[in-house]
């Protein structure tokens, strides 16, 4: 509860120079006389500020009178002037103790009246941003749950359409293998096909998006080992891609020293058919997609370049982001840009890096590297020492 109202505590015979000081102020004020009314009034008030006069302190001097004020939560904050004789010991006193200023007695009335004043308004402003930190704060609690709520559903609708969409997908491979066989007058096996590269990139997506929440939330397996052949890693990377319809000319340069790399194999193939897929759908066909991997230095690099339509320079920042480099391709499919945003989380997460280079009409190239040498993960029950 708070009382809009100054409290000024002295003796009555304290009071007379200052009342027109107190009075000038612009705020209403209570008068009090007593250390014990002062600490009964306040138990549970906050008044605007306080004015204290050293005799107050002085008839109770077993207390510490304004450190005790200053434990009650809501004074913490209160604007508190000691009125006294002066001297150094009883300044230094006051101030210790939680005083905002200590004037002595010969201090101009409207010196009084200016620093009340100043001090109000300083607490007014102070106020006003606790309260505008307690509605941030109010409010970033609020978001955290509404994305919260957010990642829940999308997570349960993404991982419910999976079972579908592989089912779909078996259906649409037995059929083509049934029209294998016989005349194809109607064209039904490149229906069946595209209807399959279609399936198979929703079913991509949905797990580009499982993945990268398990990624931030750090439950994505994580399991490095010797890959003893980055080049059949890369056709198993290719294979996981649909080139049926839209055939590229691929070619690979693996160099001798990057063909035995340390890392999680399942993830370098992941990030290696999100940078093919990623290659194919913004290239026509007949386009070109190169891979090479090499080593520089304390890491070994691999990158894959199309010749495709390439990317402006200022989504290039932000193209890893999730849903920020949301764009149509050149077969007017829609890209999210989440396989890229798993590609960054799967290389940093063997504390590499990943960037691209581009220019517009002349295709672009992704570049990542994996480290000679990645940390062992630290298991749940591993101590940091810092």
């Amino acid at each position: 509860m708070t009382t809009a109202a100054l409290l000024w505590v002295a003796p009555p015979s304290h009071r007379a120079p200052f009342r027109e000081a107190v009075a000038a102020s612009a705020v209403p004020f209570v008068c009090l006389e007593t250390a014990e009314m002062l600490l009964s009034h306040t138990r549970t008030h906050a008044p605007l500020a306080i004015i204290l006069d050293d005799l107050i302190t002085e008839s109770v001097s077993q207390l510490d009178l304004i450190a005790l004020l200053r434990r009650r939560k809501h004074l913490a904050q209160t604007p508190l002037i000691c009125l006294g004789p002066g001297g150094v010991a009883r300044h230094t006193a006051a101030l210790s103790s939680g005083a905002n200023l200590y004037l002595g007695y010969d201090t101009a009335p409207h010196l009084l009246t200016l620093y009340v004043s100043g001090l109000l308004g300083r607490e007014r402003a102070d106020a006003a941003l606790r309260g505008a930190l307690s509605r941030l704060r109010q409010f970033e609690r609020a978001y955290r749950e509404s994305e919260r709520v957010k990642d829940d559903l999308t997570h349960m609708l993404v991982h419910d359409l999976k079972s579908p969409i592989a089912s779909v997908m078996g259906l649409l491979e037995h059929a083509l293998d049934i029209t294998q066989t016989g005349s194809d007058i109607y064209g039904l096996r490149d229906l069946l096909s595209l209807a399959h590269g279609e399936a198979q990139h929703l079913l991509n997506l949905a797990a580009n998006i499982l993945d990268v929440r398990r990624m931030k939330e750090g439950t994505m397996p994580y399991d490095p080992a010797w890959i003893e052949s980055v080049s059949d890693l890369s056709r198993l990377a290719l294979g996981d891609v649909n080139l049926s319809l839209k055939e590229r000319h691929v070619s690979a340069i693996v160099r001798p020293e990057a063909e035995r790399v340390y890392a999680d194999s399942a993830l370098l193939r992941r990030v290696l058919a999100n940078l093919f897929a990623n290659a194919v759908k913004h290239t026509t066909q007949g386009g070109h997609v190169d891979f090479r991997a090499w080593k520089d230095g304390d890491s070994y690099v691999l990158s894959v370049r199309d010749d495709g339509e390439g990317i402006p320079a200022e989504d290039q920042k932000r193209i890893f982001n999730a849903f920020e480099q949301s764009r149509h391709t050149l077969h007017d499919r829609f890209d999210t840009g989440m396989g890229l945003t798993f590609c960054k989380l799967a290389v940093e997460k063997h504390g590499g890096k990943i960037w691209v280079e581009s220019k517009v009409g002349r295709g672009s190239t992704f570049f990542f590297t994996v480290p000679l040498s990645i940390p062992a993960p630290l298991e749940p029950g591993d101590l940091l020492l810092t």
